[in-house]
């Protein structure tokens, strides 16, 4: 079946510049081109479309407002940002309502591969069994308030440290695990943080929201029995594998955006597993035996759950909003040849971090470790740098 992609822009030569730009498309997408963000909402109540990609300045109703209305109205539709770069700040503020965005201007096959990856996306993250799977569960870890207050902060450019550092102190159970966490030897700090303001300094804005954001979604389950699942261990090993997934990120020439986005997708690749473990422990419990009978964990969620903590972790901050790169290495952290752009990627630092952390903890107890995907790595091409990625993990362990 054809994708369905809706274009909108208040600007017609932008608009016909894009149906000259993606002709060749049109054997795949079926694309309607409209002017304004009424004109999107009244052909979508008509028609559902799979994905619908925005300009931000456009007068009337701008496009940070019309995709909040497509999030409500339409919350399974894809929606993206195609914005100037003056309009970043803009874009930050609707966090929430837009999966991700793309600069002006934008050539074809950045435009092609962004629109094909998050769609594709779309399919595993909004599948039958999962929304069934989904739907049983009690408990889902909400976006936390202080989070999206730090998110509306940071998108105004005149906003100082202070100000980032008295939000997090109005939340006193969150400075103290933000600074008992910073003052760990994960960190390898060699002094003693005493307040958020010398926490944000240090770790900067982007590592401060994960922080928060992880924080956060184990928190809201840390005092709930989860049996076969120890929620503490689940915690240091993301934080293991968020620290050096950003790590790998850097060795590798990422720019720092795409490094915090694999911190990101480290600290949360796991928290699928939680929900599953939560919502139905005894279901869980025969998970982990069947893994522990000789099957890779994944295989084995997937035949009790008809889906795996991987499937569930994508879907969840799918629908937090979080950027398009940190949900598809969440929910693909396991099979990244599955991926749509077999290029560097926070998927591809998480995955090796993931692999390289189990290897040296050996924390699955005879059971199958998850293995590196050597068909992956070598087509993205880093294959030969797994002794370095290896050396990485040792050097990097906290004492």
């Amino acid at each position: 079946m054809k994708r369905r992609i809706l274009f909108v822009d208040d600007e017609p030569m932008i608009l016909r510049g894009l149906q000259l730009m993606l002709r060749a498309r049109r054997s795949e997408w079926d694309m309607e081109f409209v002017e304004s963000g009424e004109a999107a909402l009244r052909l979508m109540a008509q028609k559902p479309f799979d994905v619908i990609v925005s300009d931000m300045r456009m007068p009337g109703m701008n496009g940070a407002e019309l995709l909040t209305e497509v999030m409500k109205r339409h919350p399974t539709t894809v929606r993206l940002i195609l914005s100037g770069y003056a309009d970043k700040q803009l874009i930050l503020k609707c966090v929430g309502s837009t999966h991700q965005y793309l600069a002006k201007p934008c050539d074809a096959d950045s435009l092609k591969a962004t629109i094909a990856r998050a769609s594709n996306l779309e399919d595993s993250l909004h599948n039958g069994r999962l929304k069934t799977l989904v739907c049983k569960m009690s408990r889902l870890p909400s976006m936390p308030s202080l989070y999206l207050r730090l998110v509306e902060k940071a998108s105004r450019p005149d906003t100082s440290l202070e100000e980032i550092a008295s939000i997090v102190n109005k939340d006193i159970a969150m400075t103290a695990q933000v600074l008992k966490l910073t003052n760990s030897s994960f960190f390898g700090l060699g002094r003693q943080l005493s307040n958020a303001e010398e926490a944000v300094a240090y770790l900067g804005l982007d590592t401060l929201k994960t922080l928060v954001l992880s924080i956060h979604a184990f928190s809201q389950f840390e005092k709930i029995e989860t049996g076969a699942l120890k929620i503490e261990s689940l915690w240091t090993h993301s934080l293991q594998v968020a620290s050096l997934a950003k790590r790998i990120s850097k060795m590798e020439g990422q720019d720092p955006k795409a490094a915090e986005e694999a911190f990101t997708a480290g600290m949360l690749h796991d928290i699928g597993k939680l929900v599953l473990a939560v919502n139905l422990p005894n279901e869980y419990t025969e998970a982990i035996r069947i893994f522990h009978s000789g099957l890779e964990l994944p295989l084995a969620e997937l035949r009790v759950f008809g889906a795996n903590h991987a499937d569930v972790g994508g879907y969840l901050i799918g629908l937090w909003g979080l950027p398009v790169p940190v949900v598809e290495a969440v929910a693909l952290h396991h099979c990244p040849s599955r991926a749509t752009q077999k290029t560097f990627s926070p998927l591809t630092s998480l995955h090796a971090a993931n692999v390289l952390e189990q290897e040296r903890s050996d924390s699955t107890n005879g059971a199958l470790r998850a293995e590196l995907d050597a068909g992956y790595l070598e087509i993205v091409g880093v294959s030969s740098r797994l002794d370095a990625w290896r050396q990485a993990v040792l050097e990097a362990q906290p004492s």
